[in-house]
Protein backbone atom coordinates (compact mmCIF):
# COMPACT_ATOMS: atom_id res chain seq x y z
CA UNK A 1 0.00 0.00 0.00
CA UNK A 2 1.29 3.43 -0.98
CA UNK A 3 0.34 5.44 2.11
CA UNK A 4 1.56 8.70 0.59
CA UNK A 5 -1.04 8.32 -2.14
CA UNK A 6 -3.71 7.66 0.49
CA UNK A 7 -2.65 10.89 2.17
CA UNK A 8 -2.77 12.71 -1.16
CA UNK A 9 -6.36 11.52 -1.72
CA UNK A 10 -7.42 12.68 1.74
CA UNK A 11 -5.59 15.97 1.39
CA UNK A 12 -7.14 16.73 -2.00
CA UNK A 13 -10.62 16.26 -0.55
CA UNK A 14 -9.73 18.01 2.70
CA UNK A 15 -10.95 15.05 4.77
CA UNK A 16 -9.11 12.47 6.84
CA UNK A 17 -11.33 9.78 8.35
CA UNK A 18 -9.57 7.31 10.63
CA UNK A 19 -11.90 4.36 11.26
CA UNK A 20 -11.44 1.83 14.04
CA UNK A 21 -12.54 -1.74 13.47
CA UNK A 22 -13.23 -3.25 16.90
CA UNK A 23 -13.88 -6.72 18.28
CA UNK A 24 -16.75 -7.70 20.56
CA UNK A 25 -14.82 -6.42 23.59
CA UNK A 26 -14.39 -2.97 22.07
CA UNK A 27 -10.69 -3.43 21.34
CA UNK A 28 -9.27 -2.00 18.12
CA UNK A 29 -8.18 -4.86 15.88
CA UNK A 30 -7.80 -2.98 12.60
CA UNK A 31 -7.79 0.58 11.32
CA UNK A 32 -8.75 2.20 8.04
CA UNK A 33 -7.94 5.61 6.60
CA UNK A 34 -9.78 7.41 3.82
CA UNK A 35 -11.61 10.50 2.63
CA UNK A 36 -15.13 9.33 3.40
CA UNK A 37 -15.61 7.93 -0.10
CA UNK A 38 -12.81 5.40 0.18
CA UNK A 39 -10.95 3.56 2.92
CA UNK A 40 -7.59 1.77 3.04
CA UNK A 41 -6.25 -0.63 5.70
CA UNK A 42 -3.38 0.60 7.84
CA UNK A 43 -1.20 -2.50 7.90
CA UNK A 44 1.99 -2.89 9.91
CA UNK A 45 1.42 0.24 11.99
CA UNK A 46 0.71 0.69 15.68
CA UNK A 47 -2.75 1.84 16.72
CA UNK A 48 -3.04 5.35 15.31
CA UNK A 49 -4.93 8.46 16.36
CA UNK A 50 -5.47 11.80 14.65
CA UNK A 51 -2.25 13.20 16.11
CA UNK A 52 -0.28 10.27 14.67
CA UNK A 53 -1.91 10.83 11.26
CA UNK A 54 -0.86 14.49 11.33
CA UNK A 55 2.71 13.52 12.15
CA UNK A 56 2.81 10.79 9.47
CA UNK A 57 1.66 13.15 6.70
CA UNK A 58 3.46 16.27 7.98
CA UNK A 59 0.21 18.15 8.64
CA UNK A 60 0.97 21.37 10.52
CA UNK A 61 -1.41 22.98 13.01
CA UNK A 62 -2.16 25.75 10.52
CA UNK A 63 -2.97 23.27 7.77
CA UNK A 64 -5.01 21.12 10.13
CA UNK A 65 -7.40 24.00 10.73
CA UNK A 66 -8.47 23.78 7.08
CA UNK A 67 -9.06 20.02 7.17
CA UNK A 68 -11.77 17.76 8.52
CA UNK A 69 -10.05 15.12 10.64
CA UNK A 70 -12.10 12.55 12.51
CA UNK A 71 -11.54 9.27 14.32
CA UNK A 72 -14.61 7.03 14.47
CA UNK A 73 -15.78 3.45 14.57
CA UNK A 74 -15.90 1.67 11.23
CA UNK A 75 -19.57 1.58 10.13
CA UNK A 76 -21.14 -1.71 11.16
CA UNK A 77 -23.44 -1.53 8.13
CA UNK A 78 -20.49 -2.67 6.01
CA UNK A 79 -18.50 -5.89 5.96
CA UNK A 80 -14.84 -5.06 6.59
CA UNK A 81 -13.66 -8.65 6.48
CA UNK A 82 -11.65 -10.11 3.59
CA UNK A 83 -14.43 -12.54 2.67
CA UNK A 84 -18.13 -12.05 2.11
CA UNK A 85 -20.25 -15.01 0.98
CA UNK A 86 -22.53 -12.72 -1.01
CA UNK A 87 -19.87 -10.64 -2.78
CA UNK A 88 -19.71 -10.81 -6.57
CA UNK A 89 -16.56 -10.46 -8.67
CA UNK A 90 -16.72 -7.83 -11.41
CA UNK A 91 -15.09 -7.80 -14.81
CA UNK A 92 -12.04 -5.58 -15.10
CA UNK A 93 -12.96 -2.13 -16.46
CA UNK A 94 -11.92 -1.76 -20.10
CA UNK A 95 -12.71 1.92 -20.45
CA UNK A 96 -11.85 5.12 -18.61
CA UNK A 97 -13.97 8.24 -19.02
CA UNK A 98 -12.82 11.71 -18.00
CA UNK A 99 -15.72 13.81 -16.76
CA UNK A 100 -15.77 17.02 -14.73
CA UNK A 101 -12.09 16.62 -13.83
CA UNK A 102 -12.50 12.99 -12.72
CA UNK A 103 -11.24 9.78 -14.35
CA UNK A 104 -14.14 7.35 -14.06
CA UNK A 105 -14.13 3.58 -14.49
CA UNK A 106 -17.46 2.03 -15.53
CA UNK A 107 -18.33 -1.24 -13.77
CA UNK A 108 -21.05 -3.66 -14.82
CA UNK A 109 -22.71 -4.72 -11.56
CA UNK A 110 -25.84 -6.68 -10.69
CA UNK A 111 -27.54 -3.32 -10.13
CA UNK A 112 -26.50 -2.02 -13.56
CA UNK A 113 -23.61 0.16 -14.58
CA UNK A 114 -21.89 2.17 -11.87
CA UNK A 115 -18.69 4.23 -11.75
CA UNK A 116 -15.74 4.57 -9.40
CA UNK A 117 -12.95 7.11 -9.55
CA UNK A 118 -9.70 5.68 -10.87
CA UNK A 119 -7.69 7.68 -8.34
CA UNK A 120 -8.95 5.39 -5.57
CA UNK A 121 -6.98 2.50 -7.07
CA UNK A 122 -3.68 4.39 -7.24
CA UNK A 123 -2.53 3.59 -3.67
CA UNK A 124 -2.68 -0.15 -4.37
CA UNK A 125 0.42 -2.22 -5.07
CA UNK A 126 0.28 -4.95 -7.71
CA UNK A 127 -2.62 -3.56 -9.71
CA UNK A 128 -2.15 -6.30 -12.31
CA UNK A 129 -3.36 -8.78 -9.69
CA UNK A 130 -6.25 -6.63 -8.43
CA UNK A 131 -9.85 -7.80 -8.60
CA UNK A 132 -12.96 -5.74 -7.92
CA UNK A 133 -16.04 -7.04 -6.11
CA UNK A 134 -19.46 -5.63 -5.38
CA UNK A 135 -20.90 -5.90 -1.90
CA UNK A 136 -24.08 -4.82 -0.18
CA UNK A 137 -24.46 -3.51 3.33
CA UNK A 138 -25.77 -5.70 6.09
CA UNK A 139 -29.24 -4.15 5.71
CA UNK A 140 -29.16 -4.68 1.94
CA UNK A 141 -29.45 -0.99 1.09
CA UNK A 142 -25.83 0.16 0.94
CA UNK A 143 -23.90 -0.71 -2.22
CA UNK A 144 -20.11 -0.49 -2.39
CA UNK A 145 -17.01 -1.83 -4.15
CA UNK A 146 -14.01 -3.58 -2.63
CA UNK A 147 -10.65 -4.03 -4.30
CA UNK A 148 -8.67 -7.16 -3.44
CA UNK A 149 -5.24 -8.45 -4.28
CA UNK A 150 -5.36 -12.17 -3.73
CA UNK A 151 -7.91 -12.68 -0.98
CA UNK A 152 -7.02 -9.52 0.97
CA UNK A 153 -9.03 -6.30 0.86
CA UNK A 154 -6.89 -3.36 -0.23
CA UNK A 155 -9.58 -0.70 -0.58
CA UNK A 156 -13.25 -0.02 0.05
CA UNK A 157 -14.70 2.38 -2.50
CA UNK A 158 -18.08 4.07 -2.73
CA UNK A 159 -19.43 4.33 -6.30
CA UNK A 160 -20.27 7.65 -7.95
CA UNK A 161 -23.82 8.95 -8.19
CA UNK A 162 -23.81 8.61 -11.98
CA UNK A 163 -24.95 8.70 -14.69
CA UNK A 164 -26.69 12.07 -14.59
CA UNK A 165 -28.26 14.08 -17.41
CA UNK A 166 -25.17 16.10 -18.36
CA UNK A 167 -23.02 12.97 -18.33
CA UNK A 168 -25.45 11.14 -20.60
CA UNK A 169 -25.56 14.05 -23.07
CA UNK A 170 -21.77 13.96 -23.39
CA UNK A 171 -21.70 10.17 -23.77
CA UNK A 172 -24.43 10.27 -26.43
CA UNK A 173 -22.46 12.89 -28.37
CA UNK A 174 -19.28 10.81 -28.11
CA UNK A 175 -21.10 7.69 -29.33
CA UNK A 176 -22.53 9.62 -32.30
CA UNK A 177 -19.07 10.83 -33.27
CA UNK A 178 -17.63 7.32 -32.95
CA UNK A 179 -20.36 5.87 -35.19
CA UNK A 180 -19.75 8.62 -37.77
CA UNK A 181 -16.02 7.86 -37.74
CA UNK A 182 -16.69 4.13 -38.23
CA UNK A 183 -19.02 4.79 -41.16
CA UNK A 184 -16.46 7.05 -42.83
CA UNK A 185 -13.73 4.48 -42.28
CA UNK A 186 -15.88 1.77 -43.89
CA UNK A 187 -16.22 3.90 -47.04
CA UNK A 188 -12.45 4.20 -47.54
CA UNK A 189 -11.25 1.61 -50.16
CA UNK A 190 -8.87 -1.00 -48.82
CA UNK A 191 -5.33 -0.73 -50.14
CA UNK A 192 -4.19 -3.67 -52.20
CA UNK A 193 -0.63 -3.69 -50.92
CA UNK A 194 -0.02 -4.86 -47.36
CA UNK A 195 3.15 -2.79 -47.29
CA UNK A 196 1.16 0.35 -48.07
CA UNK A 197 -1.12 -0.36 -45.11
CA UNK A 198 1.78 -0.32 -42.70
CA UNK A 199 2.84 3.11 -41.44
CA UNK A 200 6.28 4.08 -42.72
CA UNK A 201 8.96 6.24 -41.13
CA UNK A 202 8.49 9.99 -40.98
CA UNK A 203 11.80 10.49 -42.76
CA UNK A 204 13.52 8.27 -45.28
CA UNK A 205 17.20 7.65 -45.09
CA UNK A 206 20.02 7.85 -47.68
CA UNK A 207 19.17 7.56 -51.37
CA UNK A 208 15.44 7.13 -50.67
CA UNK A 209 15.11 10.69 -49.43
CA UNK A 210 12.82 12.95 -51.40
CA UNK A 211 14.15 15.54 -53.83
CA UNK A 212 13.37 18.33 -51.40
CA UNK A 213 15.74 16.81 -48.87
CA UNK A 214 18.71 16.86 -51.28
CA UNK A 215 21.13 19.75 -51.55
Amino acid sequence: MKLKKVGAICNADGRYYLMDQKDNDGEIVYQWLGDGKSAYPLVGLPVMDVENICAMFDITEKKREKLIMREMDAPDTMNWEDTDPLERQLDDPKLCVRYNGMDLLPLETSAGVTFIQEKYLLPLDGLEYMRLYERRGRNGDLFYIVAKIGMIIQAVIMPMDLPDKDFMVLLDDLMRQCRDAMRKKALIPKRESVAEQEPGPLFREGGDAGEGARE
